[in-house]
């Protein structure tokens, strides 16, 4: 894999592996193609991408050809432009737990989730930087998520499925734009 990145490093050697995971697609061939198998391990969702190669005894310069490799791949996510959606039935739901659960006011925050996914969390408030979406007919209720989760997420649909909350990511090939129309398989 080549390494030429030029944007700002995203991806960094602290950062916790199954959240690499969550955040890059492919990040998991990556690591493998470096030696590097912590995405199927236990310790994957609590120890960092830089303790992972300790633990195989990779170098300051493997760690970071790997660092660069997965900034690549995270580069060319669609951009965090696209936002999310929040549909009115997920609003209604969102707005519901708040109230059984006594938080109404707070936001509901997309975070990943450490096993390879994401998450919806209440929180008091949205973090500095945080993007905030509702449903149009429901503007009281907020939907935070971080810029960085932004680039893998945007474009993705807050729906709601058998009384459950479903984040629907979009589908990756539409997010390629190897073209630049968008929605085609020229790889």
């Amino acid at each position: 894999m080549t390494t030429n990145s030029s944007a700002p490093l995203a991806i960094g050697p602290d950062m916790r592996v199954m959240e690499i995971i969550t955040l890059v697609p492919g990040a998991a061939d990556i690591m493998a193609e470096y030696g590097l198998h912590c995405f199927s391990c236990s310790l994957g969702g609590v120890e960092s991408l830089e303790e992972g190669c300790a633990m195989h005894s990779m170098d300051d310069e493997t760690l970071s050809a790997l660092v660069l490799d997965l900034n690549d791949a995270f580069a060319e996510l669609a951009n965090e432009d696209a936002g999310i959606t929040v549909t009115l039935a997920a609003a209604r739901v969102i707005a519901s737990i708040a109230k059984e659960q006594d938080q109404e006011g707070d936001v509901l925050r997309v975070v990943p989730d450490m096993q390879g996914g994401f998450c919806l969390e209440f929180f008091s408030e949205p973090e500095e930087g945080d993007r905030i979406f509702t449903a149009k007919e429901e503007p009281d209720v907020q939907v935070c998520v971080a810029p960085l989760y932004l680039r893998r997420i945007g474009g993705a649909v807050i729906d709601e499925r058998d009384g459950r909350l479903k984040l629907d990511l979009p589908d990756d090939n539409m997010k390629k734009k190897c073209c630049g129309e968008g929605g085609c398989d020229c790889t």
